[in-house]
């Protein structure tokens, strides 16, 4: 199958499945803005995010290992598969021995039981996920995504509006989901027969391990980055500033949305296209019609964002706004990242993956303290659009290292600027002033990405098989 056409095929089913489940991700934000408490909100994200941080150090980031290793056609998937279940369980055990532990730390210890549950659940279905996508089963792993989405919504409609239990409600509603998710997974992709202790090989997990050891450590940097200003509002302000800080991500996650439903699609391609040769060209022509969308959709959601925070969230949350627009612009930053990353992990280069994330963790540290204590959350919004635009520069350097693409560095540059400032527009900016410069700034950026996306997917569509 030519290059592209299977890059399409892959991002229009995995885009179906992620669509639909986004879509019902969506319909939950009206339910937590307005049967939770914007405290209660922000202890639940809190224990969620620390399960997020802890899973990939449980499972020794083995989860990644398990695709990547599964790409490759003449290994042993049952091997595979059956090492990173071991694995798994093996970090299990090593997490209920630091449970003392866990019970001194603030917010956790009300919830550890759950806290525990959310980990191993979040793992194994993790695990399974990236299996199945590992071994081609692409509709099967679209299908589960959908699934796992329909599950959170029922079982948190359920949890916390017909039985009200706040906090605990929203971590079972996730676990349970997770659970039937994982049931589906085992069942489609014979999972069961899968798992063969014959087949465990030190030698596969050596491998394995030395692939994805320096993941563990590039994934507690990555959550520095992304998560640690939720803590330090939390300390430094208070667990209302932190529920409402947390929300605002809420309609950035539309361009992760997106991004999300490419990228794995684009790290199955650039594997293939990578055991065949050069990837220069193709990974230019994508990254350039990529950056084309982010550009585009950002501008278009920071311009709107007062109406869909109107209408997606409720009371008190509305104020996550200010916030949102700055994020918009780090989420934009991140997901260029997230797609240059792809090259260090076709390479089995993680190691270049580790420095970038301690780069992004060091300078979102030392912003978060610096401008939280005078600008509150907005110092916190301010802080990690500057580390994810340090970090990009740096991925952009090590990935040339690799692979000779076109960068286009001062044409990106220059839409992060007019990006950056249309968020200031919007946030100080009072009445119908602030509608207009940024409907400039919008159609500025809309003309400077807009042909280039247009002549990129023009050539893609004529390439012939």
């Amino acid at each position: 199958m030519n290059k592209y056409t299977k890059l399409l095929k892959n991002t229009s089913i995995m885009g179906v499945g992620a669509f639909l489940s986004k879509v019902l991700v969506f319909l939950l934000l009206p339910i937590y803005s307005s049967v939770m408490s914007t405290a209660d909100y922000g202890v639940a994200d809190i224990v969620a995010q620390s399960s997020n941080l802890l899973m990939p150090i449980v499972t020794l980031g083995i989860c990644t290992a398990v695709f990547r290793f599964s790409c490759d056609k003449k290994t042993d998937h049952k091997a595979i598969f059956t090492v990173g279940f071991i694995i798994l369980l093996f970090g299990m055990v090593l997490f209920a021995a630091f449970i003392p532990l866990f019970k001194k730390v603030y917010v956790l210890d009300e919830y550890l039981l759950l806290f525990g549950l959310y980990v191993f659940m979040y793992g194994l279905h993790t695990l399974c996920g990236q299996y199945l996508r590992g071994v081609d089963k692409v509709k099967e792993f679209a299908v589960k995504g959908v699934l796992c989405t329909v599950f959170t919504l029922v079982f948190n409609i359920l949890l916390l509006v017909v039985f009200p239990l706040g906090v605990t409600g929203y971590l079972v509603a996730n676990i349970l989901a997770d659970f039937f998710t994982v049931v589906y997974m085992f069942r489609v992709g014979n999972l069961v027969d899968a798992f063969d202790i014959k087949k465990f090989s030190f030698g596969l997990l050596f491998e394995m391990l030395k692939y994805s050891l320096p993941l563990v450590p590039t994934t507690i940097c990555w959550w520095i980055t992304n998560i640690s200003d939720r803590y330090i509002v939390l300390y430094m302000v208070d667990e209302s500033a932190s529920g409402i800080y947390a929300m605002s991500y809420k309609i950035p996650n539309i361009i992760t949305m997106i991004t999300g439903i490419f990228s794995d699609a684009w790290q199955m391609s650039l594997i293939d296209e990578s055991n065949q040769g050069s990837v220069s060209k193709f990974l230019t022509k994508i990254f350039e019609s990529y950056k084309a969308v982010l550009f585009i959709v950002g501008s278009g959601l920071i311009l709107f964002v007062k109406v869909i925070t109107g209408i997606l969230i409720k009371n008190d949350f509305y104020v996550a706004w200010k916030y949102t627009t700055l994020l918009v612009v780090a989420t934009i930053c991140m997901s260029m990242v997230n797609f240059i990353s792809v090259i260090f992990h076709v390479k089995k280069k993680s190691v270049n993956s580790l420095i970038c994330a301690t780069c992004g963790a060091g300078v979102n540290i030392l912003g978060n303290i610096l401008l939280i204590k005078s600008y509150g959350a907005v110092g916190a919004a301010i802080a990690t659009v500057i580390s994810y635009v340090i970090v990009y520069v740096v991925a952009t350097s090590r990935s040339l290292e690799y692979v000779k693409y076109k960068v286009f560095f001062t044409k990106t540059m220059v839409n992060i600027g007019l990006l950056t400032v249309q968020s200031i527009i919007m946030m100080l900016v009072p009445g119908v002033a602030c509608y207009i410069i940024s409907t400039i700034i919008f159609i500025a950026v809309l003309a400077l990405n807009l042909p280039v996306f247009l002549y990129s997917a023009k050539s893609i569509l004529k390439t012939k098989k």
